[in-house]
């Protein structure tokens, strides 16, 4: 039962690959806006509400691990990070060792892509009927230009493998490439079983 992380910056497609991965292996999508938009929705985009989505996933992630009776046998979960930012590094730490320490495997997947094409995909229809706070896109923009300059979210090169060693990770500029092209990037490096899910052991 492992875990694949897609990791990267506002509107580079997490989601849509997220989706298309569905699609080819036995796992399920958590897309990072789940958990927050729930809390939000009572109390805004708080302190709170972040740390409330964070429990929810960490909680989540290991009743995935206890129970061999899941929905799928692979989670996948997308999630910002800024490789500047203490907490957002040792989250992915937290979620990934729920797993490792079960026997499963984890696979962090760093998707980037031109700032000129995320701002494009920040309007796209189906980022706005999934994400209702996207919806108001002049806030959107300016939210995404913001963390774009306040905080590092791309890795240096080899940084994610350094920083977790015990993960398979891998980094793809999808900035021209179709989430069908992606996702089957990720399924044939990783050699993921396309009917069964990843496989623990390779």
């Amino acid at each position: 039962m492992p875990l694949l992380v897609l990791i990267g910056a506002q509107a580079v497609g997490k989601m849509t690959v997220g989706r298309e991965l569905e699609k080819r292996i036995d796992g399920k999508l958590l897309f990072n806006h789940q958990t927050i938009d729930l809390f939000a929705n009572y109390l805004g985009y708080t302190p709170a509400a972040f740390q409330l989505s964070n429990s929810t996933r960490i909680e989540l992630f290991k009743a995935f691990v206890a129970d061999e009776q899941n929905t799928a046998k692979t989670i996948i979960f997308t999630v910002l990070v800024g490789f500047d930012q203490k907490e957002d590094l040792a989250f992915l730490h937290n979620i990934s060792d729920i797993f490792l320490h079960a026997g499963h495997a984890v696979y962090f997947v760093e998707l980037v892509a031109h700032l000129e094409e995320r701002i494009a995909r920040n309007r796209q229809e189906e980022r706005l009927k999934a994400k209702p706070s996207k919806r108001d896109l002049a806030f959107s923009h300016e939210e995404l230009l913001s963390a774009n300059k306040k905080y590092r979210l791309e890795s240096k090169p080899e940084e994610l493998a350094s920083l977790f060693p015990k993960v398979k990770t891998m980094k793809i500029d999808n900035t021209k490439l179709s989430p069908e092209v992606v996702s089957q990037n990720i399924i044939t490096t990783f050699q993921l079983d396309s009917k069964k899910g990843p496989n623990p052991l390779s």
